[in-house]
């Protein structure tokens, strides 16, 4: 299974991420998003600082959208990039729904515990390409599809 895939927009830099699990979809959207920054896949050293953070959000795409905000903020105010992700998801009404599954009443607010490793952006052997500005909400939808989950993506740039 693919992690991700790069895709073109007209003012904008976008992606589709894949992952076997929530923790998965988001660790590759996280390695997509940096991809775009640095024109191609980054080989990120050992990590140098360590640190944990929690981030709730009243749904699982908005989680997303706040995870990578995070992660992009990091990067723009700290020059870090992320080396190492150990996630943890909690959906309290579950995953997504499976295409075609129908509405529902909403589910309480999901949750992500994070420990990451950074790594600080001299110590990359990768020069930033793309200025990411923020991450959109634009027709943002998680879906599972059998036991795949994928999420379309557009960055603002």
């Amino acid at each position: 299974m693919k992690r991700f895939e790069i895709i073109g927009t007209t003012a904008d830099a976008g992606f589709v991420a894949y992952g076997e699990s929530l923790e998965a979809l988001f660790t590759h959207a996280a390695a997509a998003m940096f991809a775009i920054i640095f024109g191609q896949e980054l080989q990120v050293p050992d990590p140098d600082i360590a640190d944990t953070f929690t981030l709730s959000a009243v749904d699982i795409e908005s989680l997303l959208v706040d995870f990578l905000s995070e992660l992009l903020w990091r990067f723009d105010t700290d020059l870090l990039v992320p080396a190492t992700m150990n996630l943890s998801i909690r959906t309290p009404g579950g995953p997504p729904r499976e295409p075609g599954g129908g509405g529902g009443p909403e589910r309480a607010r999901p949750m992500l515990e994070a420990r990451a490793g950074f790594a600080p952006l001299e110590r990359l052997a990768q020069r930033p390409v793309t200025d990411v500005k923020a991450v959109t909400m634009h027709n943002l939808a998680i879906v599972r599809d059998g036991g795949v989950f994928s999420v379309k993506v557009i960055l603002d740039i």
